[in-house]
C-alpha cells in the first residue's frame, strides 16, 4: 500500500500554486458580498466601518510582512474592486462550489458577459469630427478658472478625466457649468487657493494641474482620488517639493498615492532645477501655472529625459496666451503677467485615440477622415511615423487627417520603435503586429516587448505568442478567453486586433467609455458609422410616418 503511495506522481507546485488562487479570489469574492452588504443608504460604506477594517488589515499584516504595499496598497484596492454578478442557479443542482453552478455554466455566464468584439470585415468608410485633446481642453479650464476669463470649449471630449476636473473646479470656488458637449467658464474673480477637500477622480493631470495653481502662495489643501491615484507612487513629487517651500502628506500611513495633504509655506524660490525622474505631467503644470506665480520662475530641464516633449505641449500655449517667457538652452524663464485666453480655443485632435481610428484603415482596408489639425508633439508623431512607416497613407489637408490603405495589413516589422514613443503608447505597434500575424503575415516586435507581462498577456488573448527574437506567430493551442485590458489604450489595441480575427471576448468595455463615451457606438457601426446613422434615421421616419389607408366607398 505504501509503496503504490509512492510511486503516485506528485502534483506540481505550480498547480497546487494555480488552486491556491482559486481559493483567494472565492474568498476576495466572499469579501466584497460582505462589504457591499455593509453599505449605507447613500451607497458607500461608512468611513467609520472603513477605518475599523483599515486599521484591522495593517494590523493582521504587521505581523506577517513589512511591506507596505500589502498593508495600504492592497486594502486600498480590495475597497474598489468588483466582480461579476452571480449567475443564476442551475437547474441541474448544485455546481462544485456550492453556488448551484457548473462549471460550464459558470464558463458560459462569463463569455455572455464579456463584450464580444466583431466588427464587419469590410473596407471601412470612418468620416468624423475627430475626438478634441482632453489634456489640453483641461489646461484651458484650469487657465480660465485661475484667470476668472469667459472661456467657452464646445465641443470637447466630455470623458470621466473632464467631468471630474469640472467638479474638483467647482469645490474650489470656479464657475464652470457643462452645456451638452462642452464646458463653459463664467467669467468670475479668479480662482482663489481655498482651504478645502478636492477629488480630482483617476487623472494624475488633475491632481498636477491644482498642486502647481496651490503652489507659490501660503496655502493648504486635501486631495482624494479613485483607486489609480491611490495606487499611485508620488514619492519623487513629495521629495521635490520642499524645493518649493511646500510639503506633501499622505493621510493614510506608509502610503505614496492619494489622499494627501498639500502645505505651503508661500516662500518660492527664484529658480529650481528639476530632476530627472519628475513626471513630465507635473513639470508642464508647473510651468503653465507659473505666469500665475507672484515672483518671476526658472525651471532648469537640463537633467529631464523629456524636455523636448515638456517643451513642446506648454511653451507653444503659453506664447499663444501672452505669457512672457524666454528659454535659454534648458531653462526656461516666467516672468508674471496676465494671460489673454481666447472665447473659444482651438484645440487639436486626442492623439491617442486619433492613431486607433487612423489605424483601422490598416486593419481594415479603407479610408479614415478625421476632421481637425494634429498637434505636433514628439509623441504624437511617433505614432504617426509607425503607422506611415508601415504603408498607411496619410496626410494633413483642408482642416482634415486622412489616412488610406488599400488592402489590410499582412505584414509589420516593427522590431526598432521611435526613441520618442511614449511607454503608454506601446498598445498601438503591439495591436498592428497582431493584426498582421493573425492573417498570417510576419509581425515583428522589438525583443524588449517579450518581457513585458501586458504585451504577453495581450498576444495570449488573441491566441498568439512572442519568440524572444520578437517575432509574433500564432499560437498551437490556445483557448478563447475573456481579457481584461490593464489601460483605456490596451482595449483599444484589442478592439483594433478583432477586426483582423473577430468574436474577441473584452471584459471591461466600460474603460474605453470612460476616455471616449462614444467609441463602441463608432466601433459598432463599422465599416460607415455615418451610413448606419442615415438608415436608423429613415427607420424611425418610417415608423413615426402614419400609414396610408383607402377606405372603399359601399
Amino acid at each position: 500500500m505504501n509503496d503504490a503511495q509512492n510511486t503516485r506522481p506528485r502534483r506540481l507546485l505550480r498547480d497546487v500554486v494555480c488552486d491556491l488562487d482559486k481559493d483567494i479570489l472565492k474568498l476576495l469574492l466572499r469579501r466584497y458580498n460582505l462589504v457591499r452588504r455593509m453599505y449605507n443608504t447613500k451607497g458607500f460604506l461608512d468611513l467609520k466601518d472603513e477605518k475599523i477594517l483599515r486599521a484591522s488589515w495593517q494590523t493582521a499584516v504587521a505581523r506577517v510582512s513589512k511591506d507596505f504595499r500589502l498593508a495600504g496598497n492592497l486594502f486600498a484596492l480590495l475597497q474598489d474592486i468588483t466582480f461579476l454578478p452571480r449567475p443564476a442557479p442551475s437547474p441541474e443542482g448544485s455546481g462544485p462550489d456550492g453556488d448551484g453552478q457548473t462549471d460550464s455554466a459558470r464558463r458560459e455566464h462569463v463569455l455572455r458577459s464579456a463584450f464580444n468584439l466583431a466588427p464587419p470585415q469590410k473596407p471601412v468608410r470612418l468620416h468624423m469630427a475627430a475626438p478634441f485633446a482632453c489634456r489640453a481642453t483641461r489646461a484651458y479650464l484650469m487657465l480660465a478658472a485661475a484667470t476668472g476669463q469667459a472661456v467657452r470649449i464646445s465641443p470637447c471630449l466630455m470623458n470621466d478625466p473632464i467631468v471630474d476636473f469640472v467638479k474638483a473646479l467647482n469645490q474650489a470656488g470656479a464657475s464652470l457649468t457643462r452645456e451638452n458637449e462642452g464646458v463653459f467658464s463664467r467669467e468670475s474673480a479668479p480662482l482663489g487657493v481655498p482651504d478645502k477637500v478636492l477629488h480630482v477622480g483617476d487623472s494624475a493631470w488633475n491632481f498636477f494641474l491644482l498642486l502647481a495653481h496651490y503652489l507659490g502662495r501660503p496655502s493648504r489643501v486635501k486631495f482624494t482620488g479613485e483607486t489609480a491615484l491611490k495606487m499611485t507612487d508620488f514619492s519623487i513629487t513629495r521629495l521635490f517639493l520642499p524645493l518649493l517651500g511646500a510639503r506633501l502628506v499622505p493621510v493614510v500611513p506608509k502610503s505614496e498615492g492619494l489622499p494627501v495633504r498639500l502645505e505651503c509655506s508661500g516662500m518660492f524660490p527664484e529658480s529650481v532645477s528639476l530632476p530627472a525622474d519628475l513626471p513630465a505631467e507635473f513639470a508642464q503644470a508647473l510651468l503653465l501655472a507659473a505666469p500665475l506665480y507672484v515672483k518671476p520662475f526658472s525651471a532648469d530641464f537640463g537633467l529631464h529625459p523629456q524636455r523636448d516633449g515638456i517643451f513642446a505641449r506648454t511653451l507653444p500655449l503659453l506664447s499663444f496666451l501672452g505669457a512672457r517667457h524666454r528659454v535659454d538652452g534648458a531653462t526656461v524663464h516666467i516672468t508674471p503677467g496676465p494671460l489673454s485666453l481666447p472665447a473659444q480655443p482651438d484645440l487639436p485632435l486626442e492623439p491617442e485615440l486619433a492613431n486607433f481610428f487612423l489605424a483601422l484603415p490598416l486593419a481594415l482596408g479603407g479610408e479614415a477622415r478625421l476632421a481637425g489639425f494634429w498637434p505636433h508633439w514628439s509623441g504624437a508623431d511617433s505614432g504617426v511615423r509607425i503607422l506611415q512607416g508601415i504603408g498607411l497613407e496619410l496626410r494633413e489637408e483642408n482642416g482634415e487627417v486622412r489616412a488610406k490603405a488599400v488592402t489590410p495589413l499582412r505584414a509589420a516589422c516593427l522590431s526598432t520603435l521611435p526613441a520618442d514613443l511614449p511607454p503608454e503608447w506601446f498598445p498601438l505597434p503591439a495591436a498592428l503586429a497582431a493584426c498582421a500575424a493573425l492573417r498570417g503575415g510576419e509581425a515583428l516586435l522589438p525583443k524588449l516587448f517579450c518581457y513585458n507581462e501586458e504585451v504577453d498577456g495581450f498576444l495570449r488573448a488573441l491566441g498568439l505568442e512572442m519568440a524572444v527574437d520578437g517575432h509574433v506567430f500564432k499560437a498551437e493551442s490556445c483557448e478563447h478567453t475573456v481579457w481584461n485590458a490593464p489601460t483605456p489604450v490596451w482595449a483599444l489595441a484589442f478592439a483594433l486586433a478583432a477586426c483582423a480575427k473577430p468574436h474577441r471576448k473584452l471584459g471591461n468595455p466600460g474603460c474605453v467609455t470612460e476616455l471616449y463615451p462614444a467609441f463602441w457606438s463608432l466601433y459598432n457601426a463599422l465599416p460607415d458609422p455615418a451610413e448606419k446613422v442615415v438608415r436608423e434615421e429613415k427607420s424611425r421616419e418610417s415608423a413615426i410616418k402614419p400609414v396610408k389607408r383607402r377606405i372603399k366607398a359601399k
